[in-house]
């Protein structure tokens, strides 16, 4: 009997323990979030360099602290930030310089400032820190974010916590800023709770540790402490003003900072017997929702909680894996200053990055150097040499539209790194193989260049007027796509002849190369942004007018034969927006490996003044009486195909 009470109690203990722990890591998947990164501090010496990076020095604010790396050290399971009083010369002191940074003769405080950015940044999640502060005069602890494009407040600030006075009184505060019109001026939604209101609560406040949670997505942010609520701010009120480009900085990746600032225009007077101030953080942890939808329109976060950055993509499966390539674009210019981005997904809703499949040259003779433009990056598998081929359009630097090359790389692995071969125009020499021997012979004086859009110049243009007039350099090859046939040949279908016409053009074996045969589509119909598909027998094409950024009507061709003839359809695109594609442009259409007609209609939703903030339209293609459609789903996911 004593041997079954005592097992009785340990198994009471062991579940209450289990529970105690189970609770204490705040299991949150019936809300469906999932932990996708936490440093719990459980080992010894600076906090994990992998992680956190250190402010050093004076910083903000006109606080009295110096920043250094000493001051943050791990034990026990507990980062501690401790504020010192101690003297050292400072460094900086000038009395040639005015800056408040570099008037101070000596160091009087020092402390230490953590933060994640370069290393963990994240778009939209739960952040949990469990934390104890110090209460004492002048201390003034925090946990913030800022986002990492932009200068402050365009950026955007979340704290998450800070505690200083107000007026002489202790105050918990949750915040958010963002910009304005005038440069350094924040707008603000501020909460600030006096202090004394915690202590009327539980008078042993200051001596436990507690837990500041932020719930932030695409609608608001919202700033709990111990599970009650503080603030909540609707991202609808939080656009920039015009020095932050109208745009809202809490739809971009935001990193954390950790830090015990001392006086400083909030911390008030320091409290000499306090020191050294401890500042306890127990654990920092971030949980995202996990992704089993497509929501067009909206930021589409990788796994490390950045937008995807993929860019006129196209995707390809290969051994169990979607891997979808595209162009990195930067915050000011749509120019290649990265390359083509790669990531890899087995749902088509969780994306994992899996680094820079084809980076740009930082030799300046390159075709490919840094500030070149590549746009429309395909990748296809080529199942002779085992070789993933890339095809792009690519401008050469400084040099406008004028190139119009298409441009080839090589890799031996999907992910890259793919090896640049070389670029050119198309076909050199080549005349379409649907083009007539009379027509061919056809000749045109240079004065039909001269006046466009008439009824002469559109005849000539359907008679080879452009084609004629490359044939020497190759034809000119913009916005394209790849299409790999049922038996294995592979073409490249791209806007030709200043954008008036596409061609469709067979490759060579080994898909590096044209093999001189292609067809011209739509003569003078001003066609960019080809996607193509085949199904049931008949090839569907849907393309875009010209128009520049600004998105227009999509059109759609099909045929029975990759060499035509092809036969326009009026716009496949249906409901509200359809008349510009829902402001996007197509980019690919991709097969849904193992489901029944199942194609995503691609495109991109271009900002041309903040192009790396460029969204997706991915949306199910419908058929009705065997013609495709597509019209808008604000949310959806794979099951739409199992359900038709």
């Amino acid at each position: 009997m004593k041997k079954l009470l005592l097992f009785l109690i340990s198994t009471v203990l062991f579940v209450l323990n289990g529970f105690s722990q189970s609770s204490d890591k705040r299991v949150y998947e019936n809300e469906g979030y999932e932990l996708v990164w936490s440093d719990e501090f459980d080992y010894e010496g600076k906090p994990n360099p992998e992680f956190w990076k250190f402010e050093k020095g004076f910083e903000r604010n006109k606080e009295l602290q110096w920043y250094q790396e000493e001051n943050a050290y791990c034990k026990d399971g507990i980062l501690t930030i401790e504020a010192r009083k101690e003297k050292k010369p400072n460094p900086l002191y000038s009395t040639d310089k005015n800056d408040w940074r570099n008037s101070r003769k000596s160091i009087e405080f020092t402390s230490s400032s953590i933060q994640t950015k370069g290393k963990k940044e994240f778009l939209y999640g739960r952040f949990e820190i469990k934390a104890k502060i110090p209460l004492a005069g002048g201390a003034w602890p925090a946990i913030w974010t800022l986002g990492t494009k932009m200068e402050w407040p365009s950026c955007g600030e979340i704290d998450i916590m800070e505690y200083y006075r107000i007026d002489n009184k202790p105050h918990i505060l949750a915040n958010a800023a963002w910009g304005t019109d005038k440069r350094y001026d924040a707008k603000w939604k501020t909460k600030a709770i006096p202090f004394k209101y915690f202590l009327n609560k539980n008078k042993d406040w200051g001596n436990e540790f507690h837990v500041w949670r932020m719930d932030w997505d695409e609608h608001s942010i919202k700033l709990y402490l111990d599970d009650e609520l503080l603030n909540e701010i609707p991202l609808s009120q939080t656009v920039n003003g015009t020095f932050g480009r109208n745009l809202n900085p809490f739809n971009q990746p935001h990193f954390l900072l950790l830090n015990l600032a001392i006086g400083g225009q909030q911390g008030g007077e320091p409290d000499l017997s306090a020191f050294p101030m401890k500042y306890e953080i127990d654990y920092v942890r971030v949980y995202q929702q996990k992704t089993s939808t497509i929501k067009s329109g909206k930021i589409w976060p990788d796994n490390n909680g950045k937008h995807v950055n993929a860019h006129g993509g196209g995707v390809l499966y290969h051994d169990g894996k979607y891997y979808w390539f595209g162009e990195h674009k930067s915050e000011n210019t749509s120019a290649a200053l990265v390359g083509v981005n790669c990531y890899s997904s087995t749902n088509l809703t969780d994306w994992k990055y899996e680094g820079v499949a084809l980076p740009v040259s930082d030799d300046p003779e390159s075709e490919i150097t840094s500030g070149c433009v590549i746009e429309r990056p395909k990748v296809i598998y080529n199942k002779k040499s085992g070789k993933f081929v890339m095809w792009f359009h690519l401008e050469l630097k400084g040099q406008g539209y004028s190139a119009a090359r298409a441009a080839v790389a090589v890799s031996d692995n999907i992910a890259g790194p793919y090896k640049y071969i070389s670029s050119s125009r198309v076909n050199k020499g080549f005349y379409p193989i649907d083009m007539s021997d009379e027509v061919r012979k056809i000749k045109f004086e240079k004065s039909m260049f001269d006046k466009w859009w008439t009824t002469d110049w559109y005849k000539a243009v359907e008679n080879g007027l452009f084609v004629k007039r490359d044939m020497e350099t190759g034809q000119m090859s913009r916005d394209m796509t790849l299409f790999v046939d049922d038996d294995g040949k592979a073409y490249h279908i791209y806007s030709s002849e200043e954008n008036l016409t596409l061609h469709i053009a067979e490759l060579t074996d080994d898909y590096t190369a044209h093999n001189g045969k292609y067809v011209r589509v739509a003569s003078a119909g001003h066609n960019e942004a080809p996607a193509i598909f085949k199904r049931n027998g008949i090839y569907w094409m849907i393309t875009s007018g010209c128009t520049g950024w600004d998105p227009n009507a999509a059109r759609m061709f099909s045929s029975t034969s990759i060499w035509g003839p092809w036969k326009q359809y009026s716009n496949p695109c249906r409901g509200e927006k359809s008349e510009i594609t829902f402001g996007g442009q197509s980019t690919f259409i991709l097969p849904v490996i193992g489901k029944k007609d199942a194609y995503i209609f691609m495109g991109d939703i271009w900002k041309p003044k903040y192009p790396i903030d460029a969204r997706y339209i991915w949306l199910p293609i419908q058929f009705e009486n065997d013609i495709p459609y597509i019209e808008w789903i604000d949310e959806w996911s794979m099951n739409y195909f199992d359900n038709k």
